[in-house]
């Protein structure tokens, strides 16, 4: 690119970069009256949200139509389903039409790829940004196309007049005189556009890089000619009094930009998943299997998982499924790898996937009140209720038994946990239920309400999967993943009545704290710490899930707002005094003062990062130079560069150029010197794990 052109394209990449990613135009100052907003009470008492979107007519492409727009509706919808509402479009022809259609309170939110400008930032409110794009000119292909700004004089390009576009346009006039802006009706997509420049009936237009990448697997009529600016924000918009909705919608978006990972599909077998670095583990949440406490993550499962995971080098993910039964599909869907859910091996179960060796060996037996009906073999049940899963190994027991003995199996929800129906059982809602002999057990070591009546016998001519009789309880993987499996046998061997797996079975198999610590989180959840409404109310006001400063406020006090670092810090969020008073916080180790000077910083950080990095990554590197310094992050990311790694991507690019900020061939030329990256990898990490549990069993 020429100079002029460089010296352009960074004036005007810069006019975005200075535009606080994070920070509200408008915000409101500290220590002014809050704006009540009654939107989000009418929202949530009409059931319905209303998306504002526009109304494109499919006619004017040949395939492919709407696919960007699409992608927005389907993440509204999935914000209206966490909070159990309905999903009104309300489409508006014109593009100019979007935000007079907001302002009005025609619809509550704008999911429409609008791109962020201080013009738009005058009337409405936006969200945090759900895509960083490049605007890029395009023009047909094998004609005669500019390459630079200056090439464009005396040039026609043709966008929409109240585009993004038309104003960088504007400002390229200047270096390119007789440059003329033909405007397009506001009803014309910019892929209709683009299709029209394909044909030859509009010279250039402009689209956005994300749009263009779809419109690119069809049309190969168009070019690129040249990127006119980079790092515009694509966001949603609210009104400016609806807070509460913004806030919200900022906590679902930036849980969707960290957790993204998650919703990804893959089959494929333990070579691949070392080179992208996790294993997904699907599981349920109950005080056995995984359950959080005070910002930890517990449970027999889940620690044998995590042993699993560190043996294999592999970053754990922990993915909680809606329902037990739940758990195959996901797997064979390639949502996660192995399920560790205390899962029977069954026959029937081997049918679809593949068995582990056994890492638990239990008996199925049924459990009754104490002060109820009583069995002591199965002609005791004729006329009785037995309540269990459908898809449970109960279930298949049973079920050839139930017209001999005269007795009712009645199905309960997929979604309820045994210890859970056992609870129904001390109630006198059913007669009797089936257990794993250590559920019931673990159940009986904080209740007396309850018994077991008898152990079920194997059913004739099966041979049973466990040892004397028993059950086996085995990570079970896709049958296609041979090489992970025999990873999973091998472990199992190492583990199985080893010094820690004995540690992690006593824990939670005798130690009556942890089982009654169990049970409380798995029957109660939605709580983190002590100031979690603190952490709400303040993530809200700077556009933060509050979820993820609550796992970073764990990470630098334990939630303990008293602590004081060996350097001096303070508070929840542990800030140097002297950054807090900078900030007009004086008194850190108050939970309110402590948690506002922590996110402010944090939003200064992510702030101060270039805007076109993704979102995902912005924040990873702001939570790293929180823990080190902006600097050094810096640093770690020119070194990315010059080793061939991607600056813009923490984990596996700029994460390892920051472990190699250590050795002195490396930090001797960078401009901060000497950095021990190990910490700041290790804090990014443990943040991310612990927001990744979090988002699973914590609701916004």
């Amino acid at each position: 690119m020429r100079h002029g052109s460089a010296r352009w394209l960074a004036a005007i990449t810069m006019l975005v970069l200075v535009m606080p990613p994070i920070a509200r135009v408008g915000a409101r100052p500290r220590g002014a009256a809050p704006t009540v907003s009654a939107g989000w009470g009418r929202i949530v008492r009409r059931g319905v949200l209303r998306v504002i979107v526009q109304d494109q007519a499919p006619a004017f492409l040949p395939r492919g139509s709407g696919a960007w727009i699409q992608s927005d509706e389907d993440l509204a919808r999935a914000f209206a389903r966490r909070f159990h509402l309905k999903v009104e479009l309300v489409p508006v022809l014109d593009f100019a039409d979007l935000i007079p259609a907001l302002v009005s309170g025609k619809g509550d939110v704008i999911a429409a790829d609008l791109t962020v400008t201080p013009e738009r930032q005058k009337r409405v409110t936006f969200t945090t940004a759900v895509a960083t794009v490049t605007e890029v000119l395009v023009g047909k292909k094998g004609a005669k196309n500019p390459t630079s700004p200056e090439q464009l004089a005396g040039r026609e390009v043709d966008v929409r007049a109240t585009s993004s576009f038309a104003g960088t346009l504007r400002g390229l006039q200047s270096v390119a005189p007789g440059l003329k802006i033909v405007v397009a009706p506001d009803n014309e997509n910019p892929e209709a556009l683009a299709w029209d420049v394909s044909q030859g009936k509009r010279p250039l237009t402009v689209v956005d890089s994300n749009v263009l990448a779809g419109i690119e697997t069809y049309n190969t009529g168009i070019v690129r000619c040249f990127d006119l600016v980079r790092g515009r924000q694509i966001a949603w918009a609210v009104r400016k009094e609806n807070r509460v909705l913004l806030g919200k919608l900022d906590a679902f978006l930036m849980e969707h930009a960290l957790n993204a990972h998650e919703q990804e599909e893959s089959t494929v077998d333990l070579p691949a998943m070392k080179k992208r670095g996790s294993l997904r583990v699907l599981t349920r949440n109950n005080g056995l299997t995984y359950f959080l406490h005070r910002g930890q993550a517990y449970g027999f499962d889940y620690e044998l998982a995590k042993m699993a995971a560190q043996a294999a080098g592999l970053r754990l993910e922990m993915i909680v499924v809606p329902s037990r039964a739940d758990l195959i599909p996901w797997l064979l869907q390639g949502r996660g790898d192995v399920i560790a859910a205390s899962l029977t091996d069954t026959p029937a179960r081997e049918k679809r996937v593949a068995f582990s060796r056994p890492y638990l060996y239990v008996d199925q037996v049924l459990v009754e009140r104490r002060r109820g009906p009583q069995a002591k073999r199965f002609t005791d049940l004729r006329g009785k209720t037995v309540a269990i899963r459908e898809s449970s190994s109960y279930w298949q027991r049973l079920e050839p038994l139930q017209k001999k003995y005269g007795f009712e199996l009645v199905p309960v929800s997929e979604d309820r946990e045994t210890p859970e129906i056992i609870g129904d059982v001390a109630k006198g809602d059913y007669d009797f239920t089936v257990s794993d002999s250590d559920i019931l057990d673990v159940e009986l070591t904080w209740r007396n309400d309850v018994q077991k009546a008898f152990t079920l016998p194997l059913p004739p001519n099966v041979e049973p999967a466990g040892r004397d009789g028993q059950q086996a309880i085995a990570f079970a993987v896709r049958k296609d993943n041979p090489r992970l499996k025999r990873f999973l046998d091998r472990f199992v061997a190492r583990t199985y009545r080893g010094m820690r797996y004995n540690m992690a079975r006593n824990r939670y198999f005798k130690n009556k704290h942890t089982i009654v610590v169990g049970h409380r989180e798995t029957v109660k959840p939605g709580a983190i710490s002590p100031y979690d409404a603190i952490f709400k109310r303040v993530s809200r006001k700077y556009g933060f899930d509050w979820r993820l400063m609550a796992a970073q406020a764990y990470q630098e006090s334990r939630f303990d707002p008293r602590v004081k670092s060996w350097v001096g810090a303070k508070g929840l969020f542990q800030v140097m005094p002297t950054t807090g008073r900078a900030m007009g916080f004086s008194n850190l180790e108050n939970p309110e003062q402590g948690a506002h000077a922590g996110i402010e910083y944090m939003r200064r950080l992510v702030s101060q990062l270039d805007a076109r990095i993704p979102l995902k990554h912005r924040l990873r590197f702001a939570l790293a130079a929180y823990n080190v310094g902006l600097g050094h992050v810096q640093d770690a990311r020119r070194l990315a560069a010059q080793i061939g790694l991607n600056p813009n991507k923490w984990f596996k690019n700029v994460a390892k150029a920051m472990l190699l900020l250590q050795e002195r061939r490396y930090y001797s030329k960078a401009s901060h010197g000497y950095c021990r990256g190990s910490e700041p990898v290790a804090y990014v990490s443990q943040i991310q794990l612990r927001y990744d549990n979090y988002v699973k069993m914590i609701p916004q």
